[in-house]
């Protein structure tokens, strides 16, 4: 039996209504991540105004070189992701298994970046509530930042990318079952909607990123 016919819930009429109302879904789904996202930026915005300096010093700790990589490399993953919802649509299974492989890989990798900055900030005591010190920051500025002001930086900081990777792994993990499932041909030209809703949530991911690595690492600029 083709996979179109065995996918077809009981409460559709055919396969175009239930993927508008899959997609509909997943709409309403990013829509209350982006107020969520949203949310947590309108603070950061709200205290970068108050304590500018603060925030412009606290951000030149971070790893500038580290963050313009991970840019790259998620840009990369939602190319390769549109590329595997498009290898979906034309019944390309070989192609489709490649290109969900090449972008859990991606993501592997900003995650395996991520995680080296994260040690790196430990080490650097940059972690609040944890190790968190500037007293060796006293040289860099004429006037002495106050300490509160950067720890809140670093508090947006780990908060915005943390929830942030923590969808990337959740994106992973959707990735590898429908990596898992297109090997058995669940997948076709004629169905293919659970490959354009992970293409639609990764891509969101990935416009996150795109706001949060200007408003946190270039904020010396």
């Amino acid at each position: 039996m083709p996979a179109e016919q065995t996918v077809l819930a009981h409460h559709f009429e055919d396969l175009e209504q239930q993927h508008d109302a899959n997609t509909l879904g997943m709409w309403m789904f990013l829509a209350t991540e982006v107020l969520f996202f949203g949310g947590l930026l309108t603070g950061y915005t709200v205290y970068r105004y108050q304590y500018a300096s603060e925030f412009t010093l606290a951000s030149e700790h971070l790893k500038e070189s580290l963050g313009a990589i991970n840019t790259a490399v998620l840009i990369c993953s939602s190319l390769t992701m549109a590329l595997a919802v498009h290898a979906a649509q034309t019944g390309k299974r070989a192609a489709l298994l490649w290109f969900l492989t090449l972008t859990m890989l991606l993501g592997a990798t900003f995650l395996g970046i991520k995680a080296s900055e994260y040690t790196i900030e430990y080490r650097e005591r940059l972690v609040p509530q944890v190790n968190f010190t500037i007293d060796e920051w006293a040289g860099e500025t004429s006037v002495p930042p106050r300490a509160q002001p950067v720890e809140l930086f670093f508090v947006f900081y780990f908060v915005l990318t943390g929830l942030h990777a923590l969808h990337m792994l959740v994106g992973l993990g959707v990735l590898a079952v429908l990596l898992f499932r297109s090997r058995t041909g669940r997948y076709s030209a004629g169905y293919y909607t659970p490959i354009e809703l992970a293409g639609l949530y990764w891509h969101f991911v990935d416009i996150v990123w795109i706001f949060l690595f200007p408003l946190l690492y270039l904020v010396r600029h």
